[in-house]
């Protein structure tokens, strides 16, 4: 399947665009799945507005066998599990090493995948 790609605005309402968009696209997951995908998108987006800069673009591409979903921005720090999570934040990637069946960084970027596979549970 062709991916989607859209860019989002540096505004809270994007969180809720790119979980909406990844719904609409995450249709063959179970509910539990469609679930942990939206909240996965919804930790990156988060992460490229409080520490990113520049543009925010969602790609989500849903193929025979999994759900890919990438947010980008032009940041230049590192994508990294925060050692020291606490009430103020630093939960976000966390999350994803848990519930995405796999994820990563571009090398030298703040392009951050998860993938879901269609028959998890």
């Amino acid at each position: 399947m062709k991916p989607s790609t859209t860019d989002l605005p540096r505004t809270n309402d994007s969180i809720r665009s790119a979980r909406q968009m990844v719904a609409a696209q995450s249709t063959s997951l179970t509910q539990a799945r469609g679930d942990d995908a939206g909240l996965m998108v919804s930790e990156l987006v988060t992460n490229a507005l409080c520490h990113g800069s520049g543009p925010i673009t969602l790609r989500i591409t849903c193929g025979p066998a999994d759900l890919m979903v990438e947010v980008a921005d032009e940041g230049h720090g590192r994508v990294e599990i925060n050692t020291a999570p606490g009430t103020a934040g630093g939960w976000g990637l966390r999350i994803v090493d848990e519930l995405a069946d796999a994820w990563g960084a571009h090398h030298g970027s703040t392009r951050v995948w998860f993938r879901v596979r269609l028959d998890s549970a």
